[in-house]
C-alpha cells in the first residue's frame, strides 16, 4: 500500500461530451477523490456520460444552474476536496497511467514549488502550445496573437519551438488544462482570481504563486494528452469574446505600472481588433466543421484496443528499410507493430499499419521495445509518444554522414551533421535520464537496389543517361550497406543488455566509388561508361542544375566525396551484435530515379 499523499482531482465540464467519458475513465483509477464540477451542461448529454460512472465512490458531482465561468468552478472545485495536492483538469483531457504520480513527485520534490504542469500533446503527439511558457507580456502577447512570433521567435512566449527538457525545470507558466497545486499555497494565494471568467487565470495564478514566493515547474515526464477547444464549440464566439478580455484583465492587473496609457490603449486596441477578425473567421466557418481537433472516444480507448503478446514497436515502417525488417521479423515469429505517417505505402501489405499518434499509441497494450528507422531528428520529437508506449528498449537510426560531413564545404552539409550529432546527444541524454535502453547504429550507404536515394538513384540516372557524371578518377571507398543487413542489426540491438551504446554499421564489401558504379551499370546490362566532368565546370554547373526540382539536392561536395573514403570498422557491432553483413550485390532493376547518389 503506498504511503504517498492522496491528490484530489477537479475537472470543470461544460459539454464536453464523450470527451469527459475518457477523462473520468483515466483519473478515476489513480485519485481516491474526483470532483466535477458541471457549469450548466445540457442535461441529457451530460446525464448520459455521468450514468456510465453511477455509484463510483470516488466520484463527487457538483451541478451549477448557470455557466460560472472556468475560475469561479475551479475554485468551488478545491473547496469540495480534502487532499493536500489538487489536479485541475480539463475535460477533453485524458490522463495515462501514472500521471498523478509523476505530478505529485515532482510537486513534493522541492518545498519550495507550489505548482506543477505538464507536457500537453495534442492528438497527433506533438507538443501543444502553452504547456510551457514565459511571461506573456503585452509585447509578446501582441507578437503571438498578430502571428508576427514566426519573424520574431525570441519575442514569443511559447516555448514549443526549444526542446523539450528532461528533466522538471522551473518556468515563467504553465497550462490550467493540466495543472497541480500544493493546496496550501493554493490557500495562501487565494486560490483562482474569479473576476476572470475563462482565459488567462492560470497566468494569473503562476504569477501570483511567484510573488508569494512559491516555484511553477514543467514536468516533461508527466505527458496529457489535450483534445482542447471540446467545450468551446458550440459557442466558439462567446468564448473568444471572453478570452480576449481575460488577456486586457491580465494586462491591466499585472502591467499597468510597467507600461504607459498609450501603449496600454493601443494593446487594448490590438486585442479588440484581433477578436473581431477572430469572430469573422468563426462565423465564415460551417457549423459543421470542427474548431480543434478532439479526443473523439470513437478512435481512442486507453489501453486494449490492439491487446495481445508483447510486441516490437516500428517506427517509419513504410520506408524500404521498413520493409526488409518487417519481413525478418514475420520469419522470426517476431510480432511487428508498424507505425507509420505515410501508411498508404503498403495498402496491399496484410500487415495492419497504425499512424503516428498519441490515438494510436494509447490504443494498444503497452510496447517495451521500440526499432525507429525514422530520421533521428524526427525520433526525438517522438519520444514523449514512446514514452506513452511504455518504451523500455529502443533502437535507433542514424548516419555515419555525422562524420563525413561536418567539415564540408557546403554548409546544409554541416547543418545535416551538427543536427545528427545533436540528436544523438539529446536521445542518449534522454535514455540515461529515463533509464531507457538505447542503441543508435549509425549506418553507411544503405541500399535495397529498388527504392533506395542512393544506389537505385544511381541507377535511374544510368538507365536513362547511359553514362555518368564523375570529379577525377573517383577512387574514394565505399560500404554499401543492403537493408536486410540492416534489419537484423537492429533486431540484435533489442537484444542487448547495455543501457546506452553505439555502433557504425557499414556493408561488407569495400570497394572504390567507380567499381560501385560499375556494378550497377552491370546490373542495368549497360556497358560501363563514367564522364570525367572538370572541377571548375562543375563548379559553375552544379548551381544551374540546382535550379531544377529533380537536382536541387545536389552540391558540388557530393562531387569532391566520390574521392574520398567513406569507410567505418564494424568490428565491434560483428562482436556485440554478431553482424556479418554480405557484398555488394544488385539482384534486380530499381524504379527511375534521378538523383546522383550519396
Amino acid at each position: 500500500m503506498t504511503s504517498d499523499p492522496p491528490v484530489a482531482v477537479v475537472i470543470v465540464n461544460h459539454n464536453a461530451g464523450e470527451s469527459l467519458a475518457l477523462c473520468l475513465e483515466s483519473v478515476l483509477s489513480q485519485s481516491p477523490e474526483v470532483v466535477l464540477v458541471d457549469n450548466a451542461s445540457d442535461p441529457p448529454g451530460f446525464e448520459s456520460v455521468v450514468a456510465k460512472f453511477a455509484g463510483n465512490p470516488s466520484l463527487k458531482i457538483i451541478r451549477s444552474p448557470v455557466n460560472t465561468g472556468f475560475a469561479v468552478a475551479c475554485n468551488k472545485g478545491a473547496s469540495a476536496c480534502t487532499a493536500p495536492s489538487v489536479l485541475f483538469l480539463n475535460p477533453d483531457c485524458v490522463a495515462p497511467p501514472c500521471l498523478l504520480q509523476k505530478m505529485r513527485n515532482a510537486l513534493h520534490a522541492d518545498a519550495r514549488t507550489g505548482m506543477v504542469g505538464a507536457l500537453l500533446l495534442n492528438p497527433d503527439g506533438t507538443e501543444q502550445g502553452g504547456g510551457r511558457r514565459a511571461l506573456p507580456t503585452p509585447w509578446k502577447s501582441f507578437i503571438r496573437a498578430f502571428g508576427l512570433w514566426r519573424l520574431l521567435r525570441r519575442y514569443d512566449f511559447h516555448m514549443v519551438s526549444r526542446d523539450i527538457p528532461l528533466r522538471p525545470t522551473e518556468v515563467d507558466a504553465i497550462s490550467g488544462a493540466c495543472m497541480m497545486v500544493r493546496r496550501s499555497a493554493f490557500l495562501e494565494v487565494g486560490g483562482f482570481d474569479e473576476g476572470f471568467f475563462l482565459h488567462c487565470e492560470d497566468l494569473d495564478l503562476c504569477l501570483e504563486f511567484k510573488k508569494h514566493g512559491w516555484s511553477v515547474v514543467f514536468n516533461p515526464s508527466a505527458i496529457v494528452l489535450h483534445g482542447k477547444g471540446v467545450c468551446s464549440r458550440s459557442r466558439p464566439v462567446f468564448v473568444e469574446w471572453h478570452k480576449h478580455r481575460g488577456m486586457l484583465r491580465f494586462y491591466a492587473k499585472h502591467f499597468k505600472s510597467r507600461y504607459p496609457a498609450i501603449l496600454r490603449a493601443l494593446v487594448g486596441v490590438a486585442v479588440y481588433m484581433r477578436f473581431a477578425m477572430v469572430a469573422v473567421g468563426l462565423g465564415a466557418l460551417p457549423r459543421s466543421l470542427p474548431r480543434e481537433k478532439a479526443l473523439r472516444a470513437s478512435s481512442f480507448s486507453p489501453r486494449g484496443r490492439h491487446p495481445g503478446a508483447p510486441g516490437v514497436g516500428v517506427l517509419g515502417a513504410s520506408s524500404f528499410v521498413g520493409r526488409e525488417l518487417l519481413q525478418l521479423m514475420e520469419a522470426r515469429g517476431v510480432k511487428a507493430l508498424p507505425f507509420s505517417r505515410s501508411p498508404s505505402r503498403w495498402a496491399a501489405s496484410s500487415i495492419p499499419f497504425f499512424d503516428v499518434s498519441a490515438h494510436s499509441i494509447m490504443a494498444h497494450d503497452p510496447i517495451h521495445h521500440w526499432v525507429s528507422l525514422a530520421p533521428i531528428h524526427v525520433l526525438v520529437t517522438l519520444l514523449p509518444l514512446l514514452e506513452l508506449a511504455g518504451v523500455r528498449r529502443l533502437v535507433a537510426i542514424s548516419s555515419t554522414s555525422k562524420f563525413t560531413k561536418i567539415d564540408s564545404a557546403d554548409a546544409s552539409e554541416r547543418r545535416l551533421a551538427a543536427r545528427l550529432d545533436s540528436a544523438e546527444r539529446r536521445l542518449q541524454a534522454w535514455g540515461r535520464e529515463r533509464d531507457v535502453g538505447v542503441c543508435i547504429l549509425r549506418t553507411t550507404m544503405i541500399y535495397d537496389g529498388i527504392h533506395d536515394a542512393n544506389i537505385a538513384a544511381i541507377a535511374g540516372f544510368v538507365r536513362r543517361h547511359r553514362w555518368y557524371p564523375v570529379l577525377g578518377p573517383a577512387c574514394g571507398l565505399r560500404q554499401p550497406l543492403h537493408a536486410r543487413d540492416l534489419a537484423s542489426a537492429c533486431l540484435a540491438a533489442l537484444e542487448l543488455d547495455s543501457l546506452l551504446s553505439d555502433y557504425n554499421i557499414s556493408g561488407g564489401e569495400t570497394l572504390p566509388y567507380r567499381k560501385m558504379v560499375e556494378r550497377i551499370f552491370e546490373s542495368q546490362g549497360l556497358p560501363f561508361r563514367l564522364v570525367a566532368v572538370p572541377a571548375g565546370m562543375l563548379r559553375m554547373g552544379v548551381p544551374l542544375l540546382r535550379m531544377l526540382p529533380r537536382f536541387r539536392h545536389l552540391s558540388f561536395s557530393m562531387f569532391r566525396r566520390m574521392n574520398q573514403d567513406l569507410v567505418f570498422d564494424h568490428s565491434m557491432a560483428a562482436r556485440d551484435l554478431d553482424f556479418r553483413p554480405g557484398s555488394f550485390q544488385l539482384n534486380s532493376r530499381p524504379h527511375n530515379h534521378v538523383l546522383l547518389g550519396e
